[in-house]
């Protein structure tokens, strides 16, 4: 016990950081869908015509985007899920930092397959993989 109380900031630092290891796994639980890399993604947009709809503000859309990505920003996905119906056969992949909302949203709406890009834009980046810029 005498341990305890004078270790409690180090055992307190042990849960959370404890937590913040698992946390990602919980949230993917909780929420659904899962989480793939670039080749995987590259797969499902080739293979199975996968829809790519990137959810980040439109300002990091217009810089650099997935070429044929559709964008509908987080906060707007509830009001333009309808947008989306003609793709509910195919399967999501989500672009954005963690699109938790657009994944419920599209599980509400009877969306079945959906995977988010681990690591978003700067993962597709470092890859090498194509993208396409907005010019104005």
């Amino acid at each position: 016990m005498h341990f305890l109380t004078q270790n409690i900031g180090y055992i307190a630092l042990m849960i959370i950081s404890a937590g913040m290891m698992v946390w990602p796994d919980i949230d993917r639980f909780i929420n659904g869908g899962s989480v793939i890399g670039t080749l995987e993604a590259t797969l499902l947009m080739n293979q199975k015509r996968a829809l790519v709809l990137d959810v980040r503000a439109l300002e990091d859309f217009q810089k650099s985007h997935i070429p044929s990505a559709r964008h509908i920003p987080e906060a707007e996905i509830k009001t333009r899920i309808t947008e989306l119906n003609k793709f509910k056969e195919r399967p999501i992949v989500l672009v954005g930092t963690r699109p938790t909302t657009a994944m419920r949203a599209l599980k509400a709406a009877g969306f079945t397959e959906i995977a988010q890009l681990r690591g978003g834009m700067p993962a597709w980046l470092e890859a090498g993989l194509p993208v396409q810029k907005l010019t104005s």
